[in-house]
């Protein structure tokens, strides 16, 4: 019987038969490890000198070369560019005509609501004192409520007594003689109010200009 110390000495002896690699089991030679270590410890900005040294280019082929890459790069990136100011033209474009399709649609809306104004004016204005002062009371809040929220739509009303008379915000219907000469007609009394949603005149005022 062989005792382990006598079997080990025979196995790793002078003439011993070297140990065979498992199958399917590769290792790395020293060639292979040395390249590894160079990887390992080369910096992240590869040796511009070796590399041209390596290439069978000439240096004048190689700025050429470096020269259309640099030109189709300034090519490409003034491309991006185009295409970046087009689609922040486009976007605004469809803010901007969002934006004018929302003030069309308010504007339609109020525009239907004015007549409804009107008699909310007339009424209060025909209220005689021998009226419930309740009732009175309430349709003047219906049509505070009313106003309010058309107001949130952007609706105003144009009730300028006394400003200078713009053609395009006032109709005049009615001519009252001024006390004393003035440069510029004058709105003397507000006979029905107009209205404006922002830069859109829906009805304009219809008034009594002194002049």
């Amino acid at each position: 019987m062989t005792n382990e110390h006598e079997s080990a000495d025979r196995d790793t002896g002078p003439d011993a038969e070297p140990t065979p690699e498992p199958e399917g089991v590769a290792f790395a030679s020293d060639e292979a490890l040395d390249g590894v270590a160079d990887v390992d410890d080369a910096s992240d900005d590869p040796d511009w000198d070796l590399l041209a040294g390596a290439d069978d280019r000439t240096a004048g082929q190689l700025l050429h070369a470096l020269s259309t890459t640099t030109a189709e790069r300034d090519e490409f990136l003034d491309g991006l560019r185009r295409k970046q100011a087009e689609f922040e033209n486009f976007r605004k474009r469809m803010m901007r005509d969002g934006a004018g399709q929302r003030i069309a649609g308010h504007a339609e809306v109020a525009e239907r609501l004015l007549d409804v104004l009107d008699d909310f004016d007339r009424t209060l204005d025909a209220a005689s004192d021998d009226l419930d002062p309740g009732f009175v009371k309430g349709v003047g809040l219906v049509k505070d409520k009313l106003t309010r929220v058309l107001q949130d739509f952007g609706l105003k009303r144009i009730d300028d007594e006394g400003a200078v008379f713009d053609p395009n915000r006032h109709e005049a219907v009615q001519q009252v003689p001024a006390d004393e000469a003035i440069e510029e007609p004058v709105v003397a009394q507000v006979l029905r109010p107009g209205y404006e949603l922002g830069d859109r005149i829906l009805r304009p005022a219809m008034v009594a200009v002194k002049q």
